[in-house]
């Protein structure tokens, strides 16, 4: 399974990048997941106060729940990513798009909006591209405008994703 990580700051665009190349991947017949950092704070999708709490409460590891094809699975002390992770490669699934999670070392495309921003190409390990709006230059990986999203897309199918399934 390829792993691709979408990272940047708050409103940075993540979701929109990550849409495009779901829906640019899926149309050429791969199997393509997503994993997004719920990191607003407090718990998604509201678990608090449901039948999975009262199992977790009374000393379930991990709880699940399933309904109308939804699966949402609680853990007593949290999730890594190599869990999660390890959980989509049991679905068999050819791509995994993972939004946020910005010190974990999978392979990065790294959105930058401002000035600011810039600080993330010296935090962020194994950078694989860069999308911006700023004049950002590069030997050791691909810049892509805003603009370029096709592009950047059909980059992606060529360096990682027509090697590994092909």
């Amino acid at each position: 399974m390829e792993v691709i990580q979408i990272i940047g700051y708050k409103n940075s665009g993540k979701t929109t990048i990550a849409k495009k190349l779901i829906e640019v991947l899926s149309q050429q017949g791969i199997q393509v997941a997503s994993l997004k950092h719920h990191g607003h704070g407090g718990l998604p999708l509201g678990i608090e106060n449901t039948d999975s709490s009262k199992h977790q409460q009374a000393g379930a590891i991990v709880s699940g729940v399933e309904g109308e094809g939804m699966l949402q699975l609680t853990r007593q002390h949290g999730w890594s990513l190599e869990q999660m992770v390890g959980i989509y490669e049991i679905l068999h699934i050819d791509v995994l798009i993972i939004e946020g999670f910005k010190r974990d070392n999978y392979k990065k495309v790294v959105l930058i909006n401002k000035e600011e921003d810039l600080i993330l190409l010296e935090e962020a390990m194994n950078i694989a591209a860069v999308i911006t709006s700023l004049p950002v230059k590069s030997s050791s990986y691909p810049v892509f405008k805003r603009t370029q999203l096709e592009r950047f897309c059909d980059w992606v199918l060529e360096t990682f994703i027509t090697k590994g399934i092909n």
